[in-house]
C-alpha cells in the first residue's frame, strides 16, 4: 500500500535507530514504525525487495513494506538520520557527558567551542549546531509557532504548537539538553550559563529556502533544568490581507475606516496568543506610507518592519509603556502602536496621545469587546475622557481552518449549534463540515487558523451611557443588535464550511 511519510506521526529516534544511515542510504528505505515482532520499511521500489531477508536477519523482526515515493524517502533518510548521527556524534566527542543527565560544568566551554558557529551551518560543523539547525528546520516546514524544548526525568522532550495545537514531536538523550539550550542561547545572545532566573532573546534565522524567521525565546528553570520556548514569526503572515485573515469584506472596510482616522484609539482584545499582533501589525502595514510618521512600543518587538519606529520596553531603563508614549509625543508621530495597555499610566498616556492628534492602536487583555470599556474605566481612566478619545474595539479568537481537501460534509448536531448561537436568531445549515484528515493536513484535518472576531463601533447613545457610569450588562443590552457578537460570527465561519462546530466550541466557550 502507497504510504505517506507524516514526521508527526513517526517515533524519528526510534526508527533512526533500527539501522544506520549508510545502511538507510544504500538501499534507499527508511523504517517507519516499529512494533515488537515486525518493522514497517518504506521503499519506493515495490518489485526490487532483495534486501528483505537481510533487513530481517539484521534487526531480527519481520518486514513489512509499504511504498512511498523517492523524494519523500530521500529526505526523511537525511531528516530522520540527521539528530542520531549528531547524537553519536557528541557522544563520541563528549564521553564524560554520555549517559550523565548534563552536569551544569563545561557550559563555558561549550559556549567558546560554538561562539563561531553563529554563520552558515554546514555538515561539517557541530553536532550541536546540527541538532539545533534540524529542529528548527523541521518547526518551520510543519508550520509550526512555538517551539517547547522541556526536561523530563530522564530525557529531552521538544513539543511544537501547530495551529494552536500542541504535538510531541522528539525526545533526545538527557546529556543533550544543555549543549542544545545553550546553542540556542548563544545564537540569541542570552547568558549561557545564568539558569537560575528566566531570561529573553531573540533571533533572526535564515531557512534553507532563503526565508528569514524572526524568532522569540523564553526560559524559565524548572524542576529538571532549563525549559526554552521558542516563537517563531513568519515575516509572510504580516504580508497577508484581512481577506487572508478571515475577514468579511464589510468587516475589512469597518476597520479601515478606523485605522484610518486622523486621531483617537483603536482597541484589539482577547486573550494571549489570539492574533492580536497579527491584526495590529496587518493594519500598519496598510497605513505605512511615506509621508506618515508611525512610533510602536512593544514588549517584545515580535515583528520587524523597516517602514515602523520600533521601540522595545525595558523596565531596568525605565522604558515603560506610558514613558515610551511620553517620548513619542515629542517626536512628531501620526499614529502610535500601544503593545499592551497594561496599566494606569499607559492608559492615560494612550488618551491623552489619542486626544492631541494622534492615532493609537493598542491591545488590552478582555473577553470581548464591550468589556474593554470597563477595563479602562477599572484603569483609572475618567469616563469622559473614553468617550472623547475611543473609536471602536475589536475583540478576536483565533480557530483553525478546515483542511479543504478532505472536509466532509456531516449532518449538523442541533444541541451544539444551540451551544454555538446561544440566545442568537441563526439558521442552523442542515449540513456542516467536519476534519477528516489527508496528507496535504498531515492528517489532523485542519490546515493553517483563521480569525473569529467582533467589532463594536462607538456611537452618541454608547458615549451617553458611559458618562453615566453603567454596568457591563447595560453596555450589553445598549449594544446589542449593533454588531455581530462573536459566536455569531463563529456560526457564520461554520456555515462558509471554514472552520468547525467542534473548534468554535473549543475556542470561544
Amino acid at each position: 500500500p502507497y504510504f505517506e511519510i507524516d514526521p508527526l506521526k513517526i517515533d524519528i529516534k526510534e526508527v533512526a535507530s533500527v539501522v544506520s544511515t549508510a545502511y538507510a542510504r544504500r538501499l534507499q528505505v527508511i523504517p517507519v514504525k516499529v512494533e515488537k515482532t515486525k518493522i514497517v520499511v518504506a521503499t519506493a521500489e515495490p518489485y526490487a525487495l532483495s534486501w528483505i531477508r537481510e533487513f530481517q536477519d539484521v534487526t531480527n523482526k519481520q518486514v513489512e513494506v509499504v511504498v512511498a515515493s523517492h523524494t519523500a524517502i530521500k529526505y526523511f533518510i537525511e531528516e530522520f538520520f540527521t539528530v542520531r548521527s549528531a547524537t553519536q556524534e557528541f557522544k563520541r566527542e563528549n564521553p564524560r557527558e554520555a549517559g550523565s543527565r548534563g552536569d551544569f560544568s563545561a557550559v563555558i566551554e561549550l559556549d567558546r567551542m560554538l561562539k563561531g558557529t553563529k554563520g552558515d551551518i554546514t555538515k561539517d560543523a557541530s553536532a550541536v549546531v546540527r541538532i539545533v539547525d534540524w529542529l528548527f528546520q523541521f518547526a518551520c516546514t510543519e508550520r509550526a509557532t512555538d517551539i517547547h524544548i522541556e526536561p523530563k526525568h530522564g530525557k529531552g522532550q521538544v513539543r511544537f504548537r501547530i495551529d494552536g495545537k500542541m504535538r510531541v514531536v522528539y525526545s533526545f538523550e538527557p546529556e543533550l539538553m544543555i549543549p542544545v539550550v545553550s546553542r540556542i542561547k548563544i545564537l540569541a545572545e542570552m547568558q549561557v550559563d545564568e539558569r537560575r532566573k528566566p531570561q529573553d532573546g531573540r533571533i533572526r534565522y535564515r531557512l534553507a529556502d532563503g526565508r528569514e524567521m524572526e524568532m522569540r525565546l523564553s526560559t524559565i528553570p524548572v524542576q529538571y533544568g532549563e525549559k526554552i520556548v521558542t516563537r517563531i514569526f513568519d515575516p509572510k503572515m504580516v504580508g497577508k490581507s484581512f481577506e487572508d485573515l478571515g475577514f468579511a469584506d464589510e468587516d475589512i472596510d469597518r476597520w479601515e475606516s478606523l485605522i484610518n482616522l486622523p486621531h483617537g484609539l483603536v482597541l484589539v482584545t482577547g486573550p494571549t496568543g489570539s492574533g492580536k499582533s497579527t491584526t495590529l501589525h496587518t493594519s500598519l502595514r496598510l497605513v505605512a506610507k511615506e509621508d506618515v510618521n508611525i512610533c510602536t512600543v512593544e514588549d517584545p518587538v515580535e515583528i520587524m518592519n523597516d517602514d515602523l519606529n520600533q521601540m522595545q520596553v525595558n523596565y531596568k531603563l525605565d522604558i515603560t509603556f506610558g514613558n515610551a508614549i511620553r517620548a513619542f509625543l515629542r517626536q512628531d508621530p501620526d499614529i502610535i502602536m500601544v503593545g499592551e495597555i497594561r496599566d494606569t499610566d499607559a492608559g492615560k498616556m494612550a488618551i491623552q496621545a489619542a486626544l492631541t492628534g494622534h492615532l493609537v492602536l493598542s491591545t488590552l487583555h478582555t473577553n470581548d469587546a464591550v468589556s474593554s470599556i470597563t477595563r479602562l474605566i477599572d484603569l483609572g481612566i475618567p469616563p469622559h475622557l473614553i468617550t472623547a478619545s475611543l473609536r471602536g474595539m475589536m475583540a478576536q479568537r483565533l480557530v483553525r481552518r478546515l483542511c479543504e481537501f478532505c472536509r466532509e460534509k456531516v449532518p449538523t448536531s442541533p444541541a451544539a449549534w444551540a451551544e454555538v448561537v446561544g440566545p442568537h436568531p441563526v439558521a442552523m445549515p442542515s449540513h456542516v463540515y467536519a476534519p477528516k484528515g489527508c496528507r496535504e493536513c498531515k492528517h489532523t484535518g485542519y490546515l493553517g487558523r483563521l480569525c473569529v472576531y467582533e467589532m463594536v463601533l462607538m456611537d452618541r447613545e454608547l458615549k451617553d451611557s458611559i458618562r453615566s457610569s453603567v454596568t457591563l450588562e447595560e453596555l450589553m443590552d445598549i449594544t446589542k443588535g449593533k454588531y455581530v457578537p462573536l459566536r455569531v460570527c463563529g456560526a457564520h465561519k461554520i456555515i462558509e464550511g471554514v472552520t468547525s462546530l467542534d473548534e468554535v466550541l473549543r475556542v470561544i466557550f
